[in-house]
């Protein structure tokens, strides 16, 4: 009888033993999973992915972004994106690594929420279809169809590298 009970209480053992290995492996999987989208890891490889692809419209103009301003020696560092609830998405960069000096690229679904969008988030800018302007909050902001580019230098009113940025964004927009 003892070692049937012995028996029975060793089973259980293995039981709850399993169980909690597999519980654990869960956690594991769902806390690396949360950490994959906090280092955007799962936004590189959605990018890798719609790349192979063949698809992804933004990717090959952040290439081309980034290629442009490290060839001008200011590259761009420190890569962040959001996503918008009406499919907006900006994607942020320092200049340099330094925080002062930014670039915002965004990307709307249509022309025209881009115009009044970004009437809305930089005061100053009217609302009108292609155009180069200098925002009140922006030292240099370019804007065509459904993209919009902006540098703006939280140290002075025309940051030190706006005639350089000013052909880079005009190079960009004249050719997307």
């Amino acid at each position: 009888m003892r070692k049937k009970a012995a028996f029975v209480l060793f089973l259980i053992c293995i039981c709850m033993l399993a169980v909690s290995l597999g519980c654990s492996s869960k956690v594991k999987n769902i806390a690396q999973s949360e950490n994959n989208r906090y280092n955007m890891a799962d936004y590189q490889k959605g990018n890798q992915r719609a790349k192979n692809a063949g698809h992804g419209l933004n990717t090959a103009f952040l290439s081309k972004l980034k290629s442009e301003f490290g060839r001008e020696g200011m590259p761009l560092t420190h890569e962040t994106y959001a996503e918008g609830t009406n499919g907006h998405i900006s994607y942020s960069y320092f200049i340099n690594g330094d925080p002062r000096h930014f670039v915002i690229a965004h990307a709307f679904p249509s022309e025209e929420l881009r115009v009044r969008k970004m009437a809305e988030m930089y005061s100053g800018l009217e609302a009108s279809g292609d155009a180069h302007h200098k925002a009140s909050n922006a030292s240099v902001l370019y804007a065509r169809s459904n993209t919009a580019l902006v540098y703006a230098s939280q140290t002075e009113k025309n940051g030190p590298f706006s005639k350089r940025i000013e052909r880079i964004f005009r190079l960009l927009m004249g050719s997307s």
